[in-house]
C-alpha cells in the first residue's frame, strides 16, 4: 500500500510540473490555416514558446502566435519596435533597405504602415509588432488587424515536430 501512495504521489507530482510546464514555458498548436504554407500547413504541429515575449526576444522574420479578436494566429514577424516598414514594387523595404523574403508567397505591391489601423507613422510603434502571412494574399494579419501589441503575443514558434520528415527548429 505504500508503495502503492508513494507511486501515486509522483505521478501527481509529474502531472503538477507537465501543467505548470505547458501554462507558463511551452504550448503545443496545431496548425489550422494554409495562411502561413509552404513553410507552415494544415495539420502541423508546433512548439510554441512563451518565454520569448516576455524577456523580448522577438526579432524580424519570427514566427509568433498571437490573439486577436479572441482568435489565435500564427504570423510572421516584419517589424519590429523602431522599424520602418514599406513595400514599393512588390518589395520589402525595412529602415530604406531591400530584404528578401525568400519564405513569401505572392507579392504585396505597394504598403505603407500609414495604411494600418491605428497607424501613425511609417514606423512600428513601441511594444507593437508588423505582422504578415506568408501566403500575401491571407490578410487574417497586420493588414487586417492593426499592429499586435506585446501583450497579445502568446510566444514564438520554437519547432514543428510534426509530420517527422519535416522537424524544423529554423524559419527563417
Amino acid at each position: 500500500m505504500k508503495k502503492l501512495v508513494k507511486n501515486l504521489i509522483s505521478i501527481i507530482i509529474a502531472i503538477i510540473i507537465v501543467l505548470l510546464i505547458q501554462a507558463f514555458v511551452i504550448t503545443g498548436i496545431v496548425v489550422h490555416k494554409q495562411g502561413m504554407s509552404p513553410t507552415l500547413s494544415t495539420g502541423d504541429r508546433l512548439i510554441v514558446n512563451k518565454v520569448a515575449p516576455l524577456i523580448k526576444q522577438l526579432d524580424n522574420g519570427d514566427i509568433v502566435m498571437y490573439r486577436q479578436n479572441d482568435k489565435v494566429n500564427v504570423s510572421r514577424i516584419i517589424g519590429v519596435p523602431g522599424d520602418s516598414i514599406a513595400y514599393k514594387k512588390g518589395t520589402l523595404y525595412k529602415d530604406d533597405r531591400q530584404i528578401k523574403e525568400p519564405y513569401a508567397n505572392n507579392r504585396i505591391d505597394a504598403l505603407t504602415l500609414r495604411k494600418i489601423k491605428g497607424s501613425e507613422s511609417d514606423i512600428v510603434p513601441p511594444n507593437s509588432y508588423f505582422v504578415l502571412n506568408d501566403q500575401r494574399q491571407h490578410d487574417a494579419d497586420s493588414r487586417n488587424y492593426g499592429f499586435i501589441q506585446q501583450k497579445d503575443i502568446v510566444g514564438k514558434v520554437a519547432l514543428k515536430y510534426y509530420p517527422l520528415d519535416e522537424f524544423t527548429v529554423n524559419f527563417k
